[in-house]
C-alpha cells in the first residue's frame, strides 16, 4: 500500500518534532554488548513515505548487499543498530561492527573537559562545532523521552555528555539553549537506559545548577517539565535543600527565606515554591514553615548525601 506524503500543515507537531504516537522501533542495539527497549516511538529517522530507515548518517557500502528490514506490524524497524560512541545509526549489524572498528569517537571523546574527577568526566561539546554528532545524540534521545526535544536549530545548543573516567562511553547528556531568554540552565536531559540508577541524572543536574552560579544567577530547567522529569526535579531539589538546613549554609537559622534558599542553592524562587508545596511545608501566604521542614529533613537524614560534586574537580569556567 502507497502511504500518503503528509503535508506539515496536516500534523505540524509531527512534522517538527517527528512525534509519533506509538513505538515504531521495537529495541536498540547501544554498541555491542548492550539490547534494550525503546520507550517512545519517533518518525526522524525513516524516509516517511516508505517508513524504511533513512541512511543519512551511516550509509551502505556502495555494492554490499544485506537484507533491509522491512516494516511489520506496529514496528517499522526491529532493531536499530547504533554506535555507542558516536550515535551513528544504521539497520545492520554487520554494518555497526565496521563502524565502530574504526570510529573516531571510540579513541577520543569530542568537546572540552569541564569536570573530571577519578570518577567521572563532563565534557561540553559544542553544536555548531560537532553538528553531526549532536544531531544523531538528539535523534537517539527521542526514542526515550516524551517531548519535543529539537534536533535541528543545533548550533544555539551545547551538550554536556557524561563519561566514567577513562572510558569514551557516554553514559547521559544534559544540553543548554545558549540564547535562551530565560537563561534556562537545562533544555534536555537524559540518562541512558543500560546507566539508570546510577546516579547519573543527579550529576548532570547538579552541574547545571553549577553552571549557574558561575553566571550568577538562579536558574533551572525549561519548563514545563514532564511528570517524570518533575518528579526527578523535586526529589533533587528536596534534598540539597533540606541538607543545607541540616549541615550546610543555612544551618542554626531560626528563620529563612525563600531568598536565602535560592541564593544558597542557585534554584529558582519558583521551584523552592513548587517543592515546598509537594512537602506541605508553606502556609497560605507562601511563608516557611521551618520547624515542619526541618522535621521533614530530619526524617531523611539517613538518606541524604550532600552533594555530589567536588569544586576541585572542576577544569573550566562557564
Amino acid at each position: 500500500m502507497k502511504l500518503e506524503k503528509k503535508n506539515a500543515d496536516d500534523n505540524p507537531e509531527e512534522e517538527l518534532y517527528g512525534i509519533q504516537k506509538e513505538r515504531n522501533i521495537r529495541q536498540v542495539q547501544f554498541g555491542l554488548g548492550k539490547k534494550f527497549l525503546t520507550w517512545y516511538g519517533s518518525n526522524v529517522y525513516f524516509n516517511k513515505s516508505t517508513r524504511l530507515l533513512g541512511y543519512i548518517n551511516m550509509p551502505k557500502s556502495p555494492g554490499k548487499k544485506g537484507k533491509i528490514q522491512s516494516p511489520v506490524g506496529q514496528y517499522w524497524l526491529d532493531t536499530l543498530y547504533i554506535c555507542e560512541y558516536c550515535f551513528k545509526y544504521t539497520d545492520q549489524l554487520k554494518e555497526l561492527e565496521s563502524h565502530i572498528s574504526h570510529c573516531l569517537y571510540a579513541k577520543k571523546a569530542p568537546g572540552r573537559i569541564m569536570y573530571k574527577s577519578p570518577d567521572i568526566t563532563i565534557r561540553r561539546v559544542k553544536g555548531w562545532k560537532h553538528e553531526l554528532y549532536c544531531q544523531c545524540l538528539c535523534l537517539f534521545t527521542k526514542l526515550f523521552l516524551d517531548n519535543k526535544s529539537m534536533y535541528f536549530k543545533l548550533p544555539h545548543y551545547e551538550f554536556y555528555i557524561i563519561y566514567k573516567t577513562g572510558s569514551t562511553k557516554p553514559m547521559g547528556y544534559f544540553s543548554k539553549d545558549i540564547l535562551s531568554y530565560a537563561r534556562y540552565n537545562l533544555a534536555c536531559i537524559l540518562t541512558f537506559p543500560p546507566y539508570q540508577r546510577q546516579h547519573v541524572g543527579t550529576y548532570l543536574m547538579e552541574f547545571s545548577y553549577k553552571l549557574s552560579k558561575l553566571e550568577g544567577i538562579a536558574s533551572g530547567p525549561e519548563t514545563p517539565l514532564s511528570p517524570f522529569g518533575l518528579i526527578s526535579y523535586i526529589n533533587y531539589w528536596s534534598r540539597i535543600i533540606a541538607m543545607e538546613l541540616l549541615e550546610g549554609e543555612l544551618m542554626g537559622y531560626n528563620y529563612v527565606t525563600l531568598e536565602m534558599i535560592s541564593k544558597v542553592t542557585g534554584f529558582r524562587i519558583s521551584d523552592i515554591i513548587t517543592t515546598f508545596k509537594q512537602l506541605d511545608c508553606l502556609d497560605e501566604n507562601d511563608n516557611i514553615l521551618l520547624n515542619k521542614l526541618k522535621m521533614w529533613a530530619k526524617g531523611k537524614s539517613k538518606h541524604l548525601k550532600g552533594y555530589y560534586l567536588d569544586n576541585e574537580y572542576f577544569l573550566a569556567d562557564a
